[in-house]
């Protein structure tokens, strides 16, 4: 099975659910995915028509479960689990699969649905962006219904249409709807939607309403449960189950978190510093500390630079300077090493802490082409900065500080890829301290962080703040340089703990 962005794009446009999330690049490469994500309901629609016999007759129930995110671009299998049990009655299963991990589960009760003809209702274009205190128990939302264009859609995935009928695939429209737009809104991460269509007596087209409210969140786990109803001229046609994650972004690195842990000082007034991934999470926090110093950091990012990075910066000894582009494009460095060699004649420190967004893959053979590629990115992010900038480095025996992982130390199951990049990066950075002796090389393995790349329930519970750790890197870059030829490696238990007294 494999979406296109086409699809994404129609999906959105007949279902209303412009969420930014599938919808916006720009937001996307700004989360744990790092690029857009299809629908849920999409690629369920996708499952069915891949797997789903032509003749399907109409669906009394539809049931999802979400497990993995599935991306455009990306090739997946579908199979079919035969017989399963949809609320004690006999119905049809299906599994979406990336390669041995299940993205989805659908589960269609076959029957007669009710035969209406939604008529198109115009819907919201923005979404609120609540968090999950905003949804206490009792919120509701409610309004009409209609998706425009179904002709389209029905026609991309014929035989899931057929599966489902006209007023089914119009309610598992409306989940996705009243979900990405309305409730939770865009910081919604959908986990599984239960749909049961009820008998009504009219036929033919038909304005639907619907309401939706909250029964329970979890505010540990970012949790919240929804139930909702469709009506048609004041009858129930469909009643709904929605549980999904309001996702949290991960906290921003502040200049008042980091004097905790690092007193201001002058003490790298005059000198420069180039932070590769310098905009978020542990990047963000290692420019503010270099700056803190007095150091005049280039921040290498894409995009724009978070205003907010920009606002935290204010009033430290050091500045920070925009310096977007692709860092894994050796023009980028090429540019930056000009205007650096201009300005201040040599490099004192290349701060190296970009990585590709990071998903879980395995070792299958489906996977290879992503690890491949993942692998690929990581170590451009490397080797492309070090061959232009390393020359400005030596002449005042300047740092090179690059980012690894304590994944290295205990590699999590899912993660093959990412252990095998921070290991080829390592593997260079090592080759390097060998053959540029003009340059002191320092790498880093800190444990889990609370940032961006690893914004997950689970994550938030153990992850550390990255302003201790950067703090800690630093101040290691402000101690006499490490031996020739050897890099320092400055392990997880370095990085964790109080500051030791006396230390600023």
């Amino acid at each position: 099975m494999l979406l296109s962005e086409d699809d994404v794009a129609l999906f959105a446009r007949v279902s209303g659910d412009r969420n930014a999330l599938h919808c916006s690049p720009d937001h996307a490469r700004r989360t744990p995915f790092g690029r857009t994500v299809a629908h849920g309901v999409l690629a369920v629609l996708a499952t069915l028509d891949e797997q789903a016999a032509d003749d399907g007759a109409g669906a009394t129930a539809v049931e999802a479960d979400f497990g993995n995110p599935v991306f455009p671009g990306v090739r997946y299998r579908s199979e079919a689990l035969g017989e399963a049990r949809t609320e004690a009655r006999t119905g049809l299963g299906y599994r979406l699969l990336d390669g041995d991990r299940t993205c989805l589960t659908v589960r269609v009760r076959p029957g007669t649905p009710p035969d209406l003809d939604p008529l198109p209702v115009p819907q919201d274009r923005s979404a609120p962006r609540h968090g999950i205190e905003d949804l206490p128990p009792g919120t509701e939302v409610s309004g009409g219904y209609g998706p425009e264009g179904t002709d389209a859609l029905r026609g991309r995935f014929p035989a899931a249409a057929r599966l489902l009928g006209q007023t089914p695939l119009a309610c598992l429209l409306w989940s996705s709807y009243v979900a990405g737009m309305r409730l939770p809104g865009e910081n919604c991460l959908l986990g599984r939607v239960a749909l049961r269509f009820l008998p009504v007596a009219a036929r033919g087209p038909a304005r639907l309403s619907y309401s939706a409210r909250v029964v329970h969140t979890d505010r540990r786990f970012g949790l919240v449960s929804i139930v909702g109803q469709i009506t048609a001229d004041g009858a129930v046609v469909a009643e709904a189950e929605i549980e999904a994650m309001v996702r949290t972004p991960a906290p921003p690195a502040t200049s008042a978190a980091l004097g905790e842990h690092l007193s201001p000082s002058t003490r790298l007034r005059g000198a420069s510093a180039v932070v590769v991934g310098g905009s978020r999470g542990l990047g963000a926090a290692l420019s503010l500390a270099l700056a803190s110093q007095g150091a005049e950091v280039f921040v290498g990012h894409r995009d724009t630079l978070p205003p907010a990075l920009r606002a935290e910066a204010e009033g430290l000894p050091g500045q920070l300077h925009s310096v977007p582009g692709d860092a894994a494009d050796p023009r980028w460095s090429t540019e930056l090493r000009s205007s650096v060699e201009r300005e201040h004649g040599r490099l004192g420190f290349l701060v190296c802490s970009a990585a590709p967004p990071l998903r879980t893959l395995g070792l299958a053979a489906t996977d290879l082409e992503r690890m491949d590629a993942f692998l690929t990115g990581s170590l451009r992010l490397v080797s492309a900065p070090m061959s232009g900038l390393l020359p400005l480095l030596e002449p005042g025996r300047g740092r090179c500080l690059v980012i690894s992982s304590a994944a290295l130390d205990e590699p999590p199951r899912d993660w093959p890829h990412y252990v095998a990049a921070k290991s080829a990066v390592e593997g260079l950075v090592r080759w390097a301290a060998r053959h540029r002796p003009g340059v002191a090389f320092h790498l880093a393995r800190p444990g889990m962080l609370r940032t961006e790349q690893t914004n997950s329930p689970g994550a938030r519970e153990t992850a550390g703040p990255v302003e201790p750790v950067a703090a800690r890197l630093v101040r290691q870059l402000l101690e006499p340089a490490p031996a020739d030829g050897v890099p320092h490696l400055i392990g997880e238990e370095e990085l964790v703990g109080p500051v030791p007294a006396g230390r600023t």
